[in-house]
């Protein structure tokens, strides 16, 4: 880190009454979710704004506390616009000011790229209106209408000091992204969290409305040249509903905000369990449940309204970016006490759904349960894979985590489903129909029969179930033509009998449905009466269509050639075990897949795999681009010598010296032999074989440069420009490929070491 007294320290000082006001308000950590077995996501700046004083729990007044705000809103802004102007400044300043830990090289922890964006989190403790306001006024056009004349004369210091911007250039607008760090709480009443996550909803449509309003004077958008100015953007929420059950208000509340096209970048720790204020209403715990479902996997496919435009490289304005969906990433808990219609219902939600694209699914045994495993599989099957959810599911990505078994007789009812041509009759077991499975639409207001025996017939005297609304992709099953009343399964509803006059059928042409769903992740719990014996044929039923495959679990037995002949299109596979994890790059090597499948891989032999991986001639080798190795997990495990450790450890730092194809490794060592981690840093930034592509920028700088700079108008200007033209001109398409090949420079590896104490014996 730079003195007190180093030209840095110098240069900036100028900020240290700003970086004062941030004093206590800002950390730097990880608030997402981390997502799979590889996610490298780096830390991020999180910052809390209080309205009461932490010292004495003093209330300061709201003018008072609208100038702090203000004040803190631009310390962020100009260290944002420091990082545009300096980056080195930005780490310096976070470091000197805040004691923020990025690391050092070679430390699991080490970041060498603080991101800058910020993860906000509100003072809900007085007034949820009031966080409400706050919101606004930190992401609206506040920042652009009422800046401080303190804060344009530091803003005009920093832009003195870009060198990345020169005085006649155009202006820049550094954009920050805000994610809002929404969280219920344990001490505190659900209905108290629904109010504070409805302020949010309130804040984004106000803040969208404002910048509506403001771009449409051109005049308050224009930079002057040479200068910088920073926009706190709102980017999606981040909720956490740690795993409590659900209240019907806050189940509405989710729904509002589902409608009105609030965005969430993660939602996590959703549990599919009603409050006990529902328990002993079962209608009304029917409609709310239902109402919580397609809330979460809602069939509107919907896009998103941004506030402020972000701004895209002129080279990238033209190109496909990944179409976004309105919840990222979702966290389902599925308490194992749910009854088996609850199962139904979930299932029917999530083979229509367009709101998630990434999804977590955990089982949560409790007693009693009130359904079994191959009950559980059966509808898995449906929800994901079947050709319902190939049809109208925008699921992307799933993780099936915590798994306590996986029996082949369970994956034989799994892939019952999936073979079936007819899979709601094979599910619940009724006839076969004179008419084929249909979509339709139920009328609003329709009767719905929602409670049923064992054999499937409606239960009498039970009062039916209406929707206020129509409600789409209702698939009708097992009907004869003619009956007042079909069988239908309702989405968010599950089974349920309406009248045929309250349908009205679609013809939609679902012949081969190609699925979205291409990466999947298994994780089984780590416990030694754990059955995994289901896998070969879990796979086998839906490997065809993944490009990602991740395999996690203590005692995991994988057989690489089953599982590359399951799934012949993969891309990545990952494997991961106790004292191994290794990913295995399949997209650049399918010429050498063939060798691959006499491959046996042991997750428990260090020396083994490392000297594999020193073989630069192996495909095995080649496709390794990824590995975490535990070597004290084998000690709690097997009780392995303690000189084995060592041995393990040689094996790896001989493999690191030989390996050039190996991008990413990380190793814990026990700290009693915390003398090897210098050993392994000395491996980090070593640059592989692999290379990264020359940037498209490069590439059309280079191309305009060989391009003529003119145009010619008769044939002597023609004559004499070609004879002034510098032999570049003359490069073909193959030459300038090459060119492009040679200018690629190596991917450096990245090796992340770090030390845990083991008691050796």
């Amino acid at each position: 880190m730079a003195s007190n007294t180093s030209p840095l320290a110098c240069r900036w000082a100028f900020l240290a009454p700003w970086c004062e006001v941030l004093k206590g308000e800002l950390l730097y950590g990880r608030v997402a979710l981390p997502w799979g077995l590889w996610d490298t996501r780096r830390n991020t700046l999180n910052v809390t704004i209080r309205r009461d004083v932490s010292a004495g729990n003093i209330t300061i007044d709201e003018t008072k506390f609208q100038l702090k705000l203000r004040k803190t809103r631009e310390a962020l802004a100009l260290l944002a616009v420091v990082a545009h102007a300096d980056y080195a400044a930005w780490g310096y300043l976070l470091i000197a000011h805040f004691g923020i830990d990025v690391g050092k090289e070679g430390e699991q922890k080490f970041d060498d790229k603080i991101p800058v964006k910020l993860f906000l989190c509100l003072d809900w403790e007085r007034d949820d209106e009031a966080g409400d306001y706050d919101l606004v006024k930190f992401c609206g056009v506040d920042q652009r209408d009422h800046p401080s004349e303190v804060y344009l004369e530091a803003l005009a210091e920093v832009a003195a000091l870009n060198g990345n911007v020169k005085p006649d250039w155009r202006g820049v607008d550094v954009q920050v992204p805000v994610h809002v760090s929404f969280s219920t709480d344990r001490i505190k009443d659900m209905d108290v969290s629904a109010r504070e996550l409805t302020a949010v909803g309130k804040a984004e449509q106000a803040i969208l409305e404002e910048w509506k309003q403001y771009t449409r004077k051109s005049e308050t958008q224009a930079l002057s040249p040479g200068s910088l100015r920073c926009t706190f953007i709102l980017a999606p929420v981040i909720a956490d509903f740690l795993g409590m059950r659900m209240t019907s208000r806050m189940i509405e509340t989710l729904n509002k905000l589902g409608e009105d096209n609030i965005w969430f970048a993660q939602v996590r720790r959703v549990r599919l369990e009603l409050d006990k204020e529902l328990w002993d209403e079962e209608l009304e715990s029917k409609k709310v449940f239902a109402q919580l479902l397609t809330g979460l996997f809602s069939h509107t496919l919907r896009k998103r309204e941004v506030a402020v435009q972000r701004h895209r490289a002129v080279l990238n304005q033209h190109t496909r970016e990944p179409e976004p969906s309105q919840m990222d990433q979702l966290q389902l808990f599925y308490p194992s006490t749910m009854l088996p219609a609850d199962f139904v219902a979930v299932a029917s939600a999530m083979a229509v759904d367009q709101t998630v694209k990434n999804l977590e699914i955990r089982l949560i045994p409790q007693s009693p349960a009130h359904t079994s495993t191959s009950h559980w599989w059966q509808w898995l099957a449906y929800a994901l894979f079947s050709k319902r959810a190939r049809a109208f599911s925008g699921l992307e990505s799933v993780a099936i985590v915590k798994l306590h078994s996986m029996t082949v007789a369970d994956m034989e009812k799994f892939t019952q489903v999936l073979t079936s041509g007819h899979p709601e009759e094979t599910l619940f077991g009724s006839p076969r129909g004179e008419l084929e499975e249909r979509i339709a639409t139920l009328k609003s207001g329709a009767a719905i029969r929602w409670r049923f025996n064992y054999r499937g017939e409606p239960l009498p005297g039970i009062a039916p179930l209406s929707v206020p609304t129509p409600t789409a992709l209702v698939r009708a099953f097992s009907d004869d033509g003619v009956s007042e009343w079909v069988k239908v399964l309702i989405p968010g509803y599950g089974r349920c009998e309406v009248q045929r006059e309250n349908l009205e059928f679609l013809e939609l042409d679902l012949t081969d449905p190609s699925p979205r769903l291409s990466a999947l992740r298994i994780e089984f719990i780590n416990d030694i009466n754990t059955t995994t014996s289901g896998l070969p044929l879990f796979l086998a039923a839906i490997g065809t269509s993944l490009k990602v495959l991740a395999l996690e679990g203590r005692n995991l037995d994988v057989n690489i050639t089953s599982t590359l002949q399951s799934c012949p299109d993969l891309d990545e596979l990952s494997i991961g075990g106790n004292v191994i994890d290794v990913q295995l790059d399949l997209n650049c090597y399918r010429e050498i897949r063939q060798p691959l499948l006499e491959l046996s891989l042991e997750l428990n032999n260090i020396v083994a795999l490392s000297r594999s991986l020193c073989d630069s001639s192996s495909p095995f080798s080649k496709c390794v681009s990824r590995l975490r190795v535990r070597p004290a997990n084998r000690w709690l495990t097997f009780a392995v010598h303690p000189t084995a450790f060592e041995a393990d450890l040689i094996s790896l730092l001989d493999m690191l010296a030989e390996n050039r194809t190996l991008k990413y490794f990380e190793v814990t060592i026990p700290a009693e032999l915390e003398r090897y981690v210098v050993c392994f840093r000395s491996f980090n930034l070593q640059p592989t074989q692999h290379t990264s592509k020359l940037s498209l920028e490069s590439k059309v700088a280079f191309i305009s440069a060989v391009s003529a700079q003119g145009a010619a108008v008769d044939p002597i200007q023609i004559r004499n420009y070609l004879q002034r033209r510098s032999p570049l001109h003359r490069l073909g398409q193959d030459m300038i490929c090459t060119i492009f090949a040679y200018a690629s420079s190596p991917v450096p590896r990245q090796v992340s070491v770090r030390s845990e104490y083991v008691f050796l014996g």
